[in-house]
């Protein structure tokens, strides 16, 4: 038993949490390597993708909000129910 048990606390308490901040450190400078060849023209277009998407959300939340005045208004228990 403790010829299967040591290795595993050793590779869990040593070996797994290096493991786990090199492996997002890669990711992370892979991210800024490809952040930095990015063109201007595809930056305007991930910004509008972005505006475009924050105003769907804010439109959702809307409905959302008109929804649940709507059900506070008919149903007055329905958020117990939840």
């Amino acid at each position: 038993m403790w010829a299967i048990a040591v290795p595993l606390i050793v590779f869990v308490v040593v070996v797994g949490p290096v493991w786990v901040v090199f492996h997002y450190i890669t990711l992370w400078k892979r991210m800024k390597a490809e952040q930095q060849k990015s063109s201007p023209e595809q930056v305007a277009k991930e910004k509008e993708i972005v505006a475009t998407l924050k105003g769907r959300a804010e439109r959702l939340e809307n409905r959302v909000e008109t929804l649940e005045r709507l059900l506070d208004a008919e149903v007055a228990e329905w958020r117990n129910r939840i």
